[in-house]
């Protein structure tokens, strides 16, 4: 049985999801046995994913989700007990189906170059999961100097000091915070999360903290403010722990966006296709014979 199997949440984007996919096997292939190819029910701009799929071969596990949910909050906690509503969020039907011990998940638009498996098994130990932590980038705590991905664990404030902070230093959210912060819980902070472009769970410990076996909501399901961050919550208040590993030497996020996110593509098809352009390039210099096979048609 191999150590580690991949999860990959697919919409829109065939030529950087072949980006990530074979930048991935060329560096981390070794370690890794079944690729998890959650494919959404809809896909952006006629999307298809026929020749990466075929070049995959048996190694891919395709699963299309019966629910489409995007970005948009699930609140109704009770309904991921139903198991094909559960397993429309992305990356859970991977974590409930793999036989590997750790499952390494992953945006579709990334760029590997290095080995990113072999840094992260040996940092994981006897974490939940390890990764990078933010999004610093939005919070209150960061900008006020007193916390930061290596700093999480030891910065714990009290529900008043919170909110000083957020008078103090709003950030982009702010407007947020009181329809998800729990004033007998602040810790962790709302903005804190493994970030899901690039990280390693140990599923022997995370399965049992983590719906349907454990109380924490489903790592995929949008609760709190993003994706992650309600679990991340879950997980570490029931006693498990996370480590911040930076990932920057090994994977460049979003490497073909302009906008530094993965979003604005979606909603944009001028912006959509400039990225898939730089992609296919990539992938002529990279992997001219997976290039070649490519077409508008068959991707």
């Amino acid at each position: 049985m191999s150590r580690v199997d991949i999860a990959i949440n697919v919409h829109g984007k065939p030529h950087q999801t072949a980006v990530t996919l074979l930048s991935f096997l060329r560096h981390s292939g070794q370690h890794v046995g079944r690729i998890h190819f959650t494919l959404e029910s809809r896909q952006p701009f006629g999307a298809a994913f026929g020749t990466l799929l075929q070049h995959l071969g048996e190694r891919a596990q395709v699963h299309k989700p019966q629910f489409w949910f995007g970005v948009r909050p699930q609140r109704t906690r009770w309904l991921m007990r139903f198991g094909s509503y559960r397993r429309s969020f992305r990356y859970q039907d991977a974590w409930e189906t793999s036989k590997a011990r750790y499952l390494f998940i992953t945006h579709n638009d990334v760029l590997y170059t290095g080995d990113v498996i072999g840094a992260l098994l040996g940092r994981i130990e006897d974490q939940v999961a390890v990764g990078p932590v933010g999004q610093c980038w939005n919070c209150p705590a960061f900008f006020a100097g007193h916390c930061s991905p290596d700093r999480f664990n030891g910065y714990r404030p009290t529900y008043a000091e919170w909110q000083q902070l957020v008078r103090e230093h709003p950030g982009p959210r702010a407007a947020h915070y009181a329809r998800v912060v729990d004033p007998k819980s602040v810790w962790p902070l709302p903005e804190c999360r493994i970030n899901e472009w690039s990280m390693l769970v140990d599923l022997h410990r995370a399965r049992p903290l983590t719906m349907p076996v454990g109380s924490a909501v489903p790592f995929g399901a949008l609760f709190g403010l993003d994706i992650g961050t309600q679990w991340f919550h879950d997980v570490l208040n029931l006693g498990g722990s996370v480590a911040h590993v930076d990932v920057a030497p090994y994977a460049h996020h979003a490497w073909a966006s302009t906008t530094g996110g993965g979003h604005a593509a979606l909603s944009d098809r001028a912006v959509y296709d400039a990225e898939e352009v730089r992609a296919l390039e990539h992938l002529v210099r990279e992997y001219p014979e997976f290039a070649v096979r490519m077409s508008p048609s068959s991707t």
